[in-house]
């Protein structure tokens, strides 16, 4: 069978966890034999590559990028240029490389694939694996688990662009500013979420995100749904003594280590992290928080408080073996928290909460704690039972790898993936 897999951004541009994602995605899938090419703009890398058993063609495209997480201004993936030209190159690779399928990535290549669709005929599919295609900043998740109803242009001028002012962007935009854009991004969603019904069939990276979709109405219509949990990009678990030396590192030894990983963000909920510690420390003086990531929620500066900023994904290995739990906090839906799969693979116990994809992974006093979203008093209590209890906090985590390698094997994922694909090849 040959693929492609299309996205806006590909590794040695890499914004997010999707690119990465995508690439373990295609060697995975060479790895069963598929004839497997990436079709992504070219940012300023080479315009054709081949890695692990997948070829990447990169296509001309007149804006450059330094490699690493800059991104383009969202103005311009928004723009039907972008979607035209993209489709067209799309189009051209499909047909060079006889494709059989067309699988667009992420929402920025949904409308790029249909045109090449219509041009060629292959069958399209879509990954969804966010909130992003009912808004970019979809403040309403942040309150609930869908669309609301009354969601229009009224409310998102008069309450959603506020809140998301208040929260993300007040000292660094200016009000009028972010409602602009807020609404731009607003109606770009809105656009694309016509097209879903469109593709021969949707995937989610879990049931939560479906769900959510499903709940908020954008799935009516839709031809094929699947749950296809994401295929981890390949790690090396840290070693004791790694975990030591980390320790040693940043000053850790002797102390029980709560760890955080992600964006500072009120989506993330790490102020309800930061709020719950000194109620975590009354009962257990000797805790200290890590902190690795960085954004917009400030934190504060105490000696129980540890800001290490972002570090390469070797070091987190490492952090999470050093770690005796791992805080999951999201307020926003995370679809299949990338953090939590890496931490329980190493064995740790996660506390987490009940949105989205989290409860697959984390089932409440089995492999790990879950408690409501916003909530750091239910928060300070979970920590404050796993670092009291270190029979419990082993016992969940020795469960939680075990679930990884039982629930989200790659395998499974491939199998089901593949025979989607085949499944649409015949529609």
């Amino acid at each position: 069978m040959k693929v492609c897999l299309a996205n806006e951004y590909f590794p040695p541009h890499a914004p997010g966890g999707t690119e990465w994602s995508t690439q373990a995605l295609a060697a995975a899938l060479a790895g069963r034999g598929a004839q497997v090419v990436v079709a992504t703009p070219n940012y300023g890398a080479a315009p054709v590559e081949e890695s692990a058993g997948f070829v990447i063609r990169r296509f001309s495209f007149p804006f450059k990028r330094p490699p690493g997480r800059t991104v383009l201004p969202q103005r311009m993936l928004q723009s039907p240029l972008f979607a035209l030209w993209a489709g067209l190159q799309l189009a051209r690779l499909v047909r060079r490389e006889g494709a059989d399928v067309l699988h667009a990535q992420n929402k920025h290549m949904l409308v790029p694939s249909l045109i090449a669709r219509w041009l060629t005929r292959v069958p399209v599919l879509l990954t969804i694996r966010d909130g992003s295609l009912i808004d970019p900043s979809p403040m309403c998740l942040h309150h609930g688990d869908r669309r609301p109803d009354d969601c229009g242009v009224r409310k998102l001028w008069g309450e959603c662009s506020v809140e998301y002012f208040d929260l993300y962007m007040r000292g660094r935009r200016s009000r009028l500013m972010t409602k602009l854009a807020f609404l731009a991004g607003w109606l770009d969603a809105c656009v694309k979420q016509r097209f879903l019904r469109r593709v021969d069939a949707v995937v989610g990276v879990s049931d939560g995100i479906l769900g959510i979709y499903g709940r908020s109405g954008l799935l009516d219509g839709v031809r094929r749904l699947r749950t296809v949990y994401t295929i981890p990009p390949p790690t090396v678990p840290a070693t004791p003594e790694q975990a030591a030396d980390v320790r040693r590192a940043y000053g850790l030894e002797g102390r029980r280590v709560v760890l955080y990983v992600g964006k500072f963000s009120p989506g993330k909920g790490t102020g309800d992290l930061a709020e719950a510690a000194p109620r975590i420390l009354k009962s257990v003086p000797d805790a200290v928080f890590v902190f690795v990531g960085d954004g917009v929620t400030p934190l504060p500066d105490e000696p129980w408080l540890r800001r290490l900023g972002p570090l390469p994904n070797a070091e987190v290995l490492a952090l999470y073996a050093a770690a005796d739990v791992v805080v999951v906090p999201s307020v926003i839906p995370d679809s299949l928290s990338r953090v939590i799969l890496e931490a329980m693979s190493a064995g740790r116990a996660v506390v987490g909460t009940r949105v989205g994809g989290t409860p697959e992974l984390v089932v409440d006093g089995v492999t790990g704690l879950l408690v409501r979203p916003h909530s750091p008093t239910e928060l300070a209590r979970a920590v404050e039972t796993l670092l009291l209890d270190e029979p419990l906090r082993h016992a969940l985590g020795a469960a939680a790898r075990k679930r990884v390698e039982s629930h989200f094997d790659p395998e499974t994922s491939l199998d089901r993936l593949l025979a989607l694909y085949d499944e649409v090849r015949v529609r």
